[in-house]
């Protein structure tokens, strides 16, 4: 008195579908990549002068602030007096100094940006205080971006795992910024 139960046959539902190429291609595995990292945006998709305000610290490594190292490098500053220019070469002090000096600002023009990128040269650096300071500085801004607390959250994140064992020696920056000299004179 069992009835026999009859499973549907197993059809193929993608039979339909066309093969992506170019744009889609590309888009489908920028959204593979969404669903591994969890973040809408990468490095190469974005100049260095924005990442500060895109990208949280854990997908800026090494090769990141190289690059952040030579973007700075490659901007001519008219203001030889003020902060920005030393916050530009590095110093800790003044990239802290220019960046609070902005605040608080309303919208993000091209001196926040490379004020801010200084202050994110300090804090890939290793820099505990410029680590604070942008972290605090990306909670309080508003900045129009549906991620910016998850931004700060990534800073105070990398701050409470302590000093990393990946940062540039003070030897391997030399020889980097020694190696851009000589590029520039070649050039």
């Amino acid at each position: 008195m069992l009835k026999k139960i009859e499973m549907p046959a197993r059809e193929p539902r993608h039979q339909d579908l066309a093969v992506l190429t170019g744009d889609a291609a590309d888009l489908a595995r920028k959204s593979i990549w969404l669903s591994t990292s969890g973040w809408p945006s990468n490095a190469q998709d974005i100049s260095p002068l924005a990442w500060w305000r895109t990208l949280p610290s854990d997908l800026l490594h090494d090769a990141e602030h190289l690059l952040v190292i030579d973007t700075l490098g490659r901007i001519s500053m008219f203001d030889r007096d003020g902060k920005l220019p030393a916050a530009v070469r590095g110093d800790t002090a003044a990239a802290i100094g220019a960046a609070l000096s902005l605040l608080p600002f309303d919208e993000v023009t091209l001196t926040v940006d490379i004020t801010m990128t200084a202050l994110l040269q300090c804090a890939l650096r290793g820099d505990a205080t410029s680590t604070v300071v942008l972290a605090n500085i990306l909670h309080r801004v508003e900045l129009n971006y549906p991620l910016a607390a998850e931004l700060s959250v990534s800073w105070y994140t990398r701050l409470a795992r302590g000093p990393s064992r990946r940062g540039f020696r003070a030897r391997r920056r030399s020889c980097f910024r020694d190696r851009n000299d000589h590029a520039e004179d070649r050039a």
